[in-house]
């Protein structure tokens, strides 16, 4: 979906889009409806379908749920571009009007578009309906800072636009969030910034769902130490971050937290692939690298809902 070119406010934030959204989804564009075909045949028939739906508001007030909010209270703070990694729209600004769809690339959904397509995946559907090249674009055309905040699933399908970027271009991203992305270029794994599960932890101002950890991760980089170091490098934001989260303990076991089914899909859903769709491998990862406590039985009932609501 186009955009316009004027140069953008810097610094620019990126974050993801939401499945929840305050407008309710046209009808029309869902992708459950769409026909099972080629990544061209199914590009062009989700693209000639958002072509003829009239724009409904700007994207900041389709969106909702923390994640975005997080994203948004981080951009105010650091009076940034926010700009949205779109499932079904491609790039877009906060401030641009879209429609409401239903579009996702989340395993497990009726609307996930990659069970619509024969052998590709979400990062291929993404170049499909411009995203690559928008995202390009708008790094060719900045000059501040780049805050990348997004989730592993959302990581993996921008990281093959980033391959190339010069390595002046590298010292101007700061990565949070989105550690499930296997052969992400090194370049950018340096200038990652090392937040943690620290975040969740009974010092933090900011805990809350693996889902809006990205967010909640840039919203305190923001706030607390590009507000302090504005023109520091990778390395030395990198350090201060250690320095902030250093005197914070790690999350507590989590037996007594109640996560909610939805949240607990999404985090199920966007590590379903790494674990090749494997139960006893997922609750491994839950349980061991993600310290989030299931009961079994519940963890059975959930996968299998994932299971039948996607086929997957």
């Amino acid at each position: 979906m186009g955009d316009a070119t004027e140069t953008p406010i810097m610094p620019v934030i990126l974050t993801a889009c939401t499945q929840r959204k305050r407008v309710a989804p046209n009808p029309f564009l869902c992708a459950r409806d769409l026909p099972i075909g080629t990544l061209g045949h199914v590009a062009q028939s989700w693209m000639a379908k958002v072509a003829t739906v009239e724009a409904m508001a700007p994207a900041k007030d389709i969106y909702c749920g923390r994640s975005f909010v997080e994203a948004k209270k981080a951009a105010d703070a650091a009076q940034a571009e926010l700009h949205i990694v779109s499932a079904g729209l491609g790039l877009i600004r906060s401030q641009q009007e879209i429609p409401s769809y239903n579009l996702t690339v989340s395993k497990g959904s009726p609307d996930c578009v990659l069970d619509k397509l024969q052998d590709h995946g979400d990062a291929d559907w993404w170049a499909a309906l411009g995203g690559h090249k928008m995202l390009n674009d708008l790094l060719g055309r900045s000059s501040g800072l780049i805050m990348i905040a997004l989730p592993s699933s959302y990581l993996r399908m921008v990281a093959p636009a980033l391959q190339g970027i010069s390595d002046a271009l590298c010292e101007r991203i700061r990565i949070v969030g989105g550690r499930d992305v296997p052969n992400l270029n090194p370049r950018l794994e340096s200038v990652r910034l090392p937040y943690d599960d620290r975040l969740d932890g009974p010092q933090s101002t900011l805990p809350g769902t693996w889902s809006d950890f990205a967010s909640r991760a840039v919203r305190h980089f923001v706030e607390n130490i590009l507000a302090a170091a504005p023109l520091a490098r990778a390395k030395e934001h990198a350090e201060l971050v250690e320095i902030a989260l250093s005197g914070w303990d790690r999350p507590l076991s989590k037996s007594g937290t109640r996560m909610s089914d939805s949240d607990l899909k999404l985090i199920v859903r966007d590590h379903w692939s790494r674990a090749d769709g494997r139960a006893t491998r997922l609750l491994r990862i839950l349980r061991d690298e993600l310290n989030i406590a299931c009961e079994q039985k519940r963890f059975s009932r959930l996968t299998s809902e994932i299971r039948e609501e996607g086929a997957l």
